[in-house]
């Protein structure tokens, strides 16, 4: 978690002074690196195309808080539905526990957007213009020059256009791509309020992804305070063979037998929050494997096996994958996972009401030469679906429905309330005055029913 110095310790950023110290990771290479290029990369076409991907004519995902709509891959849900979305929130939550039990940070170097856009997005732009680490370095330390002023330009030029791409497409997410296209060819005076959220959002992700970079992780970051609450002795994770590298060359006599570690600090040089990890298990560690490849890389010129540094568990025992902590997790996971599944097994994107109306209870009417007693209820349809769809009503042959329109056609994500009149013969009422009429309802090739009670006039003995 600290850098040792004498009897003192400090934070891994912060010099003798308690100054900020700006970490310049040294570039690495090896295979978790080219593993987490192709994951990394996968992740950010992710986040680019999805809103621009539509699903039965809807946006793949769009969260439209306003309108209280949200759309997950077809699946629209609204203001209703939030016990469904209750648990997906709960099903990321337990799932990143479930992983950090059993792998550790795997989640911050591997898929946290903190270190997707600033190692394959921001870091890039900064080695593209100002070179390699021992270039940067250099440049940090040098007075201010017209070369130094033009690479720095450059680089928070470059910084600005891409933070206002995510910005603009994280904005897409909650407006809709086909809004945000609109608003972007209008005035910003048209779209005030739009304008100054994507431009503070660019402004922010400036400053985080650009300036602030590590401290998130260490400061802001609840996750690696408390992740250590999730772990235990056979958790894997990114760790040093303590056994098999101390002692260090350099640290013994010469006479003195050593361990496999050179002491050649590359895992310290290649570190983006820059711990040692030959101190153990740090808040500040990510998990991001950079100190695995660079020490793998070592390793093979010293002709010393791999593996120095690596995935491994504090146990020396063998690793327990289905223990108490994994079963909790596991469990609670599973209970959610079930809940979504049987919540969305009966979930309809077509919602129908029958309520009954707020007049007289029922009304005797002549119609012909005989008599009827028809109730009156309020049908209310929501259709949540992104497609056109009609709802034809029926009821038993011995009764009669009337309604504006019959089948009820709704446009897409439409609303109607229309007046429904049921009448029945009054030999269909028992004594009370009460009787029961199951209305059904067709939508392509979908079935539903409703069963209502009907009143009507009392028979006296």
């Amino acid at each position: 978690m600290t850098e040792r110095k004498g009897s003192h310790e400090r934070l891994s950023m912060l010099d003798e002074h308690g100054h900020r110290q700006f970490i310049i990771p040294a570039e690495v290479r090896g295979y978790w690196n080219r593993w987490k290029r192709k994951v990394h990369f996968v992740l950010l076409l992710i986040f680019l195309l999805l809103p621009w991907i539509r699903i039965q004519g809807e946006q793949a995902v769009l969260l439209d808080i306003p309108g209280r709509h949200f759309v997950f891959a077809g699946l629209n849900l609204y203001a209703h539905d939030l016990p469904l979305m209750f648990l997906l929130l709960m099903i990321f939550l337990l799932g990143l526990a479930l992983v950090t039990a059993l792998w550790g940070r795997v989640w911050c170097g591997w898929a946290c957007p903190q270190t997707v856009f600033i190692e394959r997005v921001y870091r890039q732009i900064e080695i593209w213009v100002e070179g390699t680490y021992l270039q940067r370095r250099a440049l940090q330390q040098a007075p201010f020059s017209f070369g130094k002023f033009r690479k720095r330009s450059l680089k928070w030029a470059l910084y600005v256009l891409v933070s206002s791409i995510i910005a603009h497409s994280f904005i897409a997410y909650w407006v809709g791509s086909k809004t945000l296209l609109l608003m972007m060819s209008r005035p910003p005076a048209e779209n005030w309020t739009y304008f100054v959220l994507v431009s503070s959002i660019t402004g922010l992700l400036l400053f985080n992804f650009g300036w602030f970079r590590e401290q998130f992780c260490l400061i802001v970051c609840p996750y690696g305070k408390f992740q250590s609450t999730m772990m235990d002795s056979h958790s894997v994770t990114v760790m040093y063979d303590e056994k098999r590298g101390e002692p260090r060359r350099g640290s013994v006599a010469k006479d003195k037998p050593v361990g496999d570690c050179v002491s050649c600090n590359r895992c310290v040089q290649v570190c983006p929050t820059g711990i040692d990890i030959r101190n153990g298990i740090q808040m500040e560690c990510i998990g991001c494997t950079a100190c695995v490849d660079a020490c793998d890389e070592i390793m093979t010129k010293v002709k010393k096996p791999q593996g120095l540094i690596r995935y491994k568990a504090l146990t020396e025992k063998k690793i327990q994958w289905f223990r108490p902590r994994v079963a909790v997790y596991f469990s609670l996971l599973s209970a959610c996972l079930i809940g979504l599944i049987v919540i969305l097994a009966f979930h309809s994107n077509l919602r129908v009401e029958v309520l009954r109306a707020k007049n007289v209870p029922y009304l005797i009417r002549d119609v012909g030469n005989r008599k009827v007693v028809q109730n009156q209820f309020l049908f209310r349809a929501e259709n949540e679906n992104g497609r056109d769809v009609e709802i034809q009503v029926s009821a038993p042959a011995e009764m009669e429905i009337v309604l504006p329109e019959n089948p009820v056609h709704l446009s897409k994500y439409e609303k109607k309330d229309l007046p429904l009149f049921i009448e029945v013969r009054p030999e269909q009422f028992d004594f009370l005055g009460r009787a029961e009429v199951i209305l059904t309802f067709r939508e392509g090739e979908k079935t539903f029913t409703r069963k209502l009670p009907l009143l009507g006039p009392i028979i006296k003995p």
